[in-house]
């Protein structure tokens, strides 16, 4: 019951979220540190995992939070046509009665959440990253 609407949500987004950390793992493999770590006989697992990979998803991350707000939006569409009843079904039904206050309550909960997946995008970056640092 629950796999066409997931699907429909993440399918979209896969390629580009792929796409994205593919080429970021490949701009990172080819920076000197990796070459370094290749002279000193470091294993490629350990390289990839250890070396590239941390700092390969920066971008990614950052990609994949800002995309969860698209998705926020997206699920006014699918609600309605899997007829889920949700966050986006409310605030569609009550843009289509004219319910002010409910689509000002609406907004705020989406507004909250792309407040805190910005926050949580920050804090995934300081473990991602110990050179980033927020006093």
């Amino acid at each position: 019951m629950v796999i066409l609407p997931v699907l429909t949500l993440t399918l979209i987004e896969l390629g580009y979220i792929l796409r994205i950390t593919r080429a970021s793992m490949v701009e990172v493999m080819k920076s000197p540190y990796i070459r370094t770590a290749y002279l000193k006989g470091l294993p490629y697992w350990r390289i990839v995992f250890k070396h590239a990979l941390r700092n390969a998803l920066m971008a990614p991350i950052t990609v994949i939070m800002l995309h969860v707000n698209w998705l926020m939006g997206g699920i006014v569409i699918v609600e309605v046509v899997f007829g889920y009843p949700g966050l986006g079904k409310y605030l569609l039904d009550s843009a289509m009665f004219k319910d002010i206050n409910a689509l000002e309550a609406g907004a705020m909960i989406l507004v909250s959440v792309a407040v805190l997946t910005q926050l949580v995008a920050d804090i995934i970056y300081t473990f991602l990253n110990p050179r980033i640092r927020y006093a």
